[in-house]
């Protein structure tokens, strides 16, 4: 028999292509960000405020510095007199003020009292205080006061010229009265001592200067 024709081997299946890669898909360029520009700070004009003072206010406070000024002119004042009297006092009296005598009238041979000019006690412009250079003063005519209980004293307030009457009998009221408080607290008698004002109505020193103002400001000691 015939040998049967082989059959012809199947030609292969021909290979599928690989399918090629896609090509990825170019990222799209991130968007520039925006430039933003930073505000520039803006000067902002600040009007201060001003408080306006009431017209009351205003004087108040006018009327205040203008009496805190005269307080300090005074003070100052004050002390300059104090200080000229003290020198004063310590150069011999030179200030020439005259002291308060009052002469006994009854004869030597009658009385035994000791004839003593007791000093002055000045004061200063306006004031009543004793200041401690004539409270030693104050002192030593007490000492002669104390050795002589029955002698009648009679203490006179005087001011200068400056200032009305009816002030300056009350000025030196409160001087005088400043005295005596001072010979109480020593020791004396309230009994021993009178006590008067006569205001301006007796000057030292007729002039109108400061010298003369100095002797008229005063409180005498007088033998009743």
């Amino acid at each position: 028999e015939p040998k049967p024709e082989p059959k012809p081997e199947p030609e292969p299946e021909p290979k599928p292509e690989p399918k090629p890669e896609p090509k990825p898909e170019p990222k799209p360029e991130p968007e520039p960000e925006p430039v933003v520009e930073k505000p520039k700070p803006v000067e902002v004009e600040v009007e201060e405020t001003v408080e306006v003072q009431k017209p009351a206010e205003v004087q108040k406070a006018v009327e205040e510095k203008e009496a805190e000024v005269v307080i300090a002119q005074q003070q100052e004042e004050v002390k300059k007199e104090e200080s000229q009297i003290a020198v004063e006092q310590d150069a011999e009296k030179s200030v020439e003020a005259p002291k308060a005598v009052t002469i006994i009238s009854a004869p030597p041979e009658e009385s035994d009292v000791t004839i003593y000019d007791m000093e002055m006690v000045y004061f200063a412009y306006d004031k009543s205080v004793i200041t401690t250079a004539f409270a030693d003063v104050i002192r030593k005519n007490y000492e002669w006061i104390e050795e002589n209980p029955d002698v009648q004293i009679q203490l006179e307030g005087h001011c200068d010229e400056r200032g009305t009457n009816e002030y300056n009998l009350a000025l030196g009221e409160r001087r005088a009265k400043a005295v005596f408080d001072y010979l109480v607290s020593l020791g004396a008698s309230p009994s021993q001592f009178s006590l008067v004002s006569f205001g301006e109505e007796r000057p030292v020193d007729q002039g109108s200067n400061e010298v003369a103002w100095r002797k008229n400001r005063r409180v005498e000691f007088t033998r009743l």
